[in-house]
C-alpha cells in the first residue's frame, strides 16, 4: 500500500472523529511514512478510547495553534531520538543516563532540545495508543473517586492537560501546579489559558517534592504523571508527598516501564517494580492498569521489553 493509500484510509477510518483527523492529517503532511503507523493505532481503539482521543485532539491543536506543523516536525523528531534511545537500551539494557544531575547536563539544560522535546511530546497523548489508553483511563476511572468542587494538584503539570481534564470533566474547582522551573508553570499557566480555563482557581509555585512538609495543604486530587522516572529517589519523594493527599484523596500515578526515553533514569522492568514504589512510598493500591505500545498483550510486552505505561490510583496507607 502507498502512502497515499494510508492516508485515504486513515481519512475513512476517522470520517466520525474530526479533530483527531485534523491533528493526524496534519502529522502525515510532514511524514507520510507515518500514516500507516496511525491508522494500526486507531484500529485497535474502543469506541470510548476514540472519544476521548478526539476530545484530547481538540485542545492539542488550539495548543498547537499557528505551529501546528513545527510541533508535527518536532514530533518526528522525538520519535527519531526515541529510536536511538531504544537502541541503546537494547544493547546496554539500561537507561543511557541513571542519575537526574546527568540528565540536567545533558537535557534539561539544553533550552532548544527541550523546546523540541515538548512539542514531540504533546502530539503523543492521542497519537500513540499507550499514551491514548492512559488518558482514558484518567477520564474514566477517576471521575467518580474525586469529589466535585474539590482541589487537584499536579506536581510537573508541563501541557496542563490533566489539571485541565480535571477541571472541566470531574467538576473540581481549584487546580495548583508544582515545578522545579519558573518557565514550566509559566507554560502550563498560558495553556491553561488558552484552553478557557483561567481565574482565582488556578495557583502555580515552585515547589520540590522532596521539600513537602507533613503538615502541609492537601488536595482531593494529587497527579504525579510521568514524574517518578526522573528522580533519584522516587520512594523519598511519594512518602513526602504522601501527607498532601487529603484524607478521602487519591494519589494518580502514569509511570512507565522498559522506555528509554532522553531523561529517563528510573528503569521499571514489570508492574510489580512500580507496584513496590507506591507501597514503598507509603501507599495502598486501589487499581492499577497497564497500557502498551499498539495494545500488545502485557506478556509479550514485558517479554520483548517494549514500553508500557503503568497507570496506579492510590490513597495513604
Amino acid at each position: 500500500m502507498t502512502t497515499g493509500d494510508d492516508l485515504a484510509a486513515l481519512r475513512t477510518q476517522l470520517a466520525r472523529w474530526p479533530n483527531l483527523l485534523a491533528l493526524s492529517e496534519v502529522v502525515v503532511e510532514t511524514w507520510p511514512e507515518h500514516a500507516g503507523y496511525l491508522s494500526k493505532s486507531f484500529d485497535v481503539r474502543s469506541e470510548g478510547m476514540m472519544a476521548t482521543s478526539d476530545h484530547v485532539a481538540r485542545a492539542m491543536l488550539l495548543l498547537a495553534g499557528d505551529r501546528k506543523a513545527q510541533v508535527a516536525a518536532d514530533y518526528r523528531w522525538l520519535c527519531d531520538r526515541i529510536r536511538e534511545e531504544e537502541l541503546e537500551f537494547a544493547r546496554s539494557g539500561h537507561y543511557r543516563y541513571s542519575s537526574f544531575e546527568q540528565t540536567n547536563a545533558h537535557v534539561y539544560s539544553n533550552d532548544d532540545f527541550m523546546e523540541r522535546y515538548m512539542h514531540g511530546l504533546l502530539y503523543s497523548h492521542v497519537l500513540w495508543y499507550m499514551h491514548a489508553s492512559s488518558l482514558h483511563f484518567f477520564r474514566q476511572r477517576l471521575e467518580a473517586r474525586v469529589p466535585r468542587g474539590g482541589r487537584v494538584l499536579e506536581v510537573g503539570s508541563g501541557h496542563g492537560l490533566l489539571l485541565y481534564l480535571a477541571l472541566t470533566d470531574f467538576g473540581l474547582s481549584e487546580a495548583h501546579g508544582w515545578d522545579l522551573s519558573e518557565v514550566s508553570l509559566a507554560q502550563t499557566r498560558h495553556a491553561l489559558k488558552t484552553l478557557g480555563a483561567e481565574g482565582d482557581n488556578l495557583h502555580f509555585r515552585i515547589q520540590d517534592m522532596h521539600q513537602v512538609q507533613p503538615d502541609g495543604e492537601t488536595y482531593d486530587l494529587v497527579i504525579l504523571s510521568h514524574i517518578l522516572e526522573h528522580l533519584d529517589d522516587p520512594v523519598e519523594a511519594l512518602q513526602k508527598m504522601r501527607g498532601a493527599v487529603s484524607k478521602k484523596g487519591v494519589l494518580f500515578v502514569n509511570v512507565p516501564l522498559n522506555a528509554p526515553m532522553p531523561d529517563h533514569v528510573i528503569l521499571l522492568e514489570n508492574p510489580d517494580m512500580a507496584a513496590d514504589l507506591l507501597v514503598k512510598g507509603g501507599f495502598r493500591i486501589v487499581e492499577m492498569a497497564t497500557h502498551t505500545t499498539q495494545a500488545k498483550r502485557i506478556s509479550q510486552a514485558l517479554r520483548q521489553k517494549i514500553a508500557v505505561t503503568c497507570s496506579i490510583i492510590a490513597e495513604p496507607a
